[in-house]
Formats: C-alpha cells, sequence, structure tokens
C-alpha cells in the first residue's frame, strides 16, 4: 500500500467532548457541611448547609476539611445578604448568593443547592485544568475544516444572479405533469 503525500496533512479534528468529560468526572464533588445547631432566622429555602452569621474565617475553618465542601452564611457586613463559601483549589471562596425561587449566584439558576455548587465545581475545575484548552477551541474553530460554515451559505450562483421577481426561488411548479416553461 503507497503512502500518500498528503496522508500526514489530512485535518483531524481533536475530540474536544471527550476531554471536557474526563475533566468533568474529575472535577471534586460537592461535600455539604451540615449546621449542628438550631439556626435563628434561617431561610426556609436553604437546609442545614446553613450556618447562619459566622465570619469568613470561621467559614473557612468549616470548610478546610475537604476540597468541593460548602456552607452558606449570613454576610456580617450585610445582614439579610448570603454568602456562599465554598472550599477549591486550597482556599475558601465566597460567593453572594441570591433566590428568586431558584438558587444563583450569576446567570444560571439551579432549583437546588447541591446542584449549584456541583456546577460551579465542575466550572471551576474545567477553567483550572483547561484554560488554555478552551482558548484553543475558541481560537481555532473546527467548522470551516468540518464544511459546516459551506454547508449554511446560499449557493455562489443565487448570490451573483439580480433577484428578479421573474425568476422563482424555488423548484419550478408543475402543472399537468409538465414544466410551467414548456408551455
Amino acid at each position: 500500500m503507497a503512502l500518500n503525500v498528503f496522508d500526514h496533512d489530512e485535518y483531524r479534528p481533536p475530540v474536544w467532548k471527550s476531554y471536557l468529560y474526563q475533566l468533568q468526572q474529575e472535577a471534586p464533588h460537592p461535600r455539604r457541611i451540615t449546621c449542628t445547631s438550631e439556626v435563628e432566622n434561617r431561610p426556609k429555602y436553604y437546609g442545614r448547609e446553613f450556618h447562619g452569621m459566622i465570619s469568613r474565617e470561621e467559614a473557612d475553618q468549616l470548610l478546610s476539611q475537604a476540597e468541593g465542601s460548602y456552607l452558606i452564611r449570613e454576610s456580617q457586613r450585610q445582614p439579610g445578604t448570603y454568602t456562599l463559601a465554598l472550599r477549591f483549589g486550597n482556599q475558601t471562596r465566597n460567593f453572594r448568593l441570591y433566590h428568586d425561587g431558584k438558587h444563583f449566584v450569576g446567570e444560571k439558576r439551579f432549583e437546588s443547592i447541591h446542584d449549584l455548587v456541583t456546577d460551579g465545581l465542575i466550572t471551576l475545575y474545567i477553567e483550572t485544568k483547561a484554560a488554555e484548552y478552551i482558548a484553543k477551541m475558541t481560537i481555532n474553530p473546527i467548522y470551516e475544516r468540518v464544511g459546516y460554515t459551506t454547508l449554511n451559505q446560499e449557493p455562489t450562483l443565487k448570490k451573483l444572479l439580480p433577484h428578479s421577481p421573474e425568476t422563482p426561488d424555488g423548484p419550478v411548479p408543475v402543472k399537468d405533469g409538465r414544466n410551467m416553461e414548456e408551455r
């Protein structure tokens, strides 16, 4: 079998999805740090992960147990606002937490705090481990190479011809089994 000179130049798109899926599976899993005491004025939409008004330092100490651990606390600086404290990258990260029927810290909304934390951990992990990889995906889109853009463009001939009301846009209508142009 002869080796074609162009075999080495053939474009092979990277398998982006499988690598990102693998990273997603490696991300830390959420570990709720439950409050052992009863907290007054706990919002009804937070569970045992709510610790009331505790300091950042106290939250950091509670979260130092494991990567992916989280809790919710009321802000000492702004009472009535809530913070999701999350352990990632051996440090505690604090996010202002909102609830309008669903939980959110950004634009994505979640039914449960657990789902929000799971998504956050996956996002943080992928951003940490694959920032360069994701940048390559956005800089080097594969669509042109696999024909996506050419499949979704109008034919060149149609672009070049002036549009006339006499020229039908679609196939020529058939009447009595004959083309209308044959009359």
